[in-house]
């Protein structure tokens, strides 16, 4: 299956953002009926996904959301908002069955997917990105989409909306956790030398606990909104 998330940007800004996701409902007596134990297709999953440079890994367990975001280290750790490294993610044993990953190249992406189509685990997998780049990844693969779904714009009053480059950050979380005056607000601290761009890009992925939010991207689009419009 292909899928777009609602995600806004350029062309050559989307290129570069990719987002992967199992979602597996345990209760569902179908996927224990596949080959090897669910929790064991689910944990190869997940390490399939951390070998191909992820940006972005997360998996659920049963008290906690273990989550890897490129740039986040152990001090920036605050509240509820706790790091997780790749091989923390990957070697968990109570993986409830849902993982999202991240990447930022097309190359990753076929090869993650080749390799998931010679594991054949029985699980469904989404991958959201700018068509034509998705449908060549699938093709580099060997395998054809099942399903495509298609994002349609936003309706209404739009003129509401965040301007850009703000609505390109916080629309890069799925379920619309990222404030706009939070990206604002971080971005101005950027633009003032408060913080790097990857910093503030970590902060606002910290916000979307489903963990699709590409901090390399974002902090691109930081970069070139504060720092190079700043220069003379």
């Amino acid at each position: 299956m292909t899928h777009t998330h609602h995600r806004r940007g350029s062309r050559e800004s989307l290129e570069k953002d990719f987002v992967v996701l199992a979602m597996i409902d345990p209760a569902v007596k179908a996927q224990h009926t596949y080959k090897e134990p669910l929790t064991e297709r689910v944990t190869r999953f997940l390490d399939i996904c951390g070998r191909h440079n992820p940006v972005a890994l997360a998996a659920r367990t049963p008290d906690r959301r273990l989550r890897y975001l490129k740039g986040w280290d152990a001090n920036m750790d605050g509240g509820i908002h706790r790091a997780a490294n790749v091989s923390e993610i990957t070697s968990c044993e109570d993986i409830e069955g849902i993982g999202h990953a991240v990447y930022t190249n097309k190359p990753d992406v076929a090869g993650l997917l080749e390799e998931l189509k010679d594991a054949d685990l029985g699980l469904s997998i989404v991958v959201s990105g700018v068509f034509e780049e998705v449908f060549d990844a699938c093709e580099r693969a060997g395998i054809e989409p099942h399903t495509v779904n298609m994002s349609l714009e936003t309706w209404g009053k739009t003129e509401l909306l965040p301007k850009s480059p703000v609505l390109e950050l916080c629309t890069m979380c799925g379920h619309a956790m990222i404030a706009p005056k939070l990206a604002e607000t971080l971005m101005d601290r950027v633009k003032r030398g408060g913080m790097t761009p990857e910093e503030a890009a970590v902060e606002l992925g910290k916000q979307c606990t489903c963990n699709i939010f590409n901090t390399v991207r974002a902090a691109e689009i930081i970069r070139s909104n504060t720092i190079e419009q700043a220069q003379p």
